[in-house]
């Protein structure tokens, strides 16, 4: 009697470590990442990014804050780092607002300002944010 007792208290424990480790995985946000510029699509005609302008990324961390970084090609120089800025991420239930940060200083006071804001959606395994009028910049999702 002991052994089906003991048997079912440690089917129940693995039952319920299963179980947690599925919910945390499932209430995962989708846009936890790294997503790195792919392209743009100006007018209806895209445009893939090259290499150097790939290099760039947002990364989305769970806590809702993150990291926004760009690349350029500066001749002589090659491809260099042209910026980097702290983000804030929240979603609203129909789409994502991202706000992008710089830090700096007036009269020895740190402040922190929004410098852009920007909304998005992710569809078809890309992050899609218009930037203009008629501008839409696609990321892609990537595992570094």
């Amino acid at each position: 009697m002991k052994k089906v007792i003991f048997y079912f208290i440690f089917v129940f424990a693995l039952g319920c470590t299963s179980d947690e480790e599925l919910t945390e995985e499932k209430s995962l946000d989708p846009i936890i990442g790294k997503w790195h510029f792919y392209s743009s699509n100006i007018a209806d005609v895209e445009t893939v990014y090259d290499e150097c302008k790939q290099k760039g990324y947002f990364l989305f961390l769970k806590n809702g804050t993150g990291e926004f970084v760009q690349y350029s090609n500066n001749p002589p120089y090659g491809c260099i780092l042209d910026e980097t800025k702290n983000l804030q991420w929240s979603f609203n239930g129909s789409e994502y607002d991202i706000k992008t940060f710089s830090g700096g200083s007036y009269a020895g006071i740190i402040s922190f300002g929004i410098t852009r804001q920007y909304f998005g959606e992710i569809s078809d395994n890309f992050l899609k944010i218009p930037v203009g009028y008629t501008e839409i910049i696609y990321f892609i999702n990537s595992p570094n």
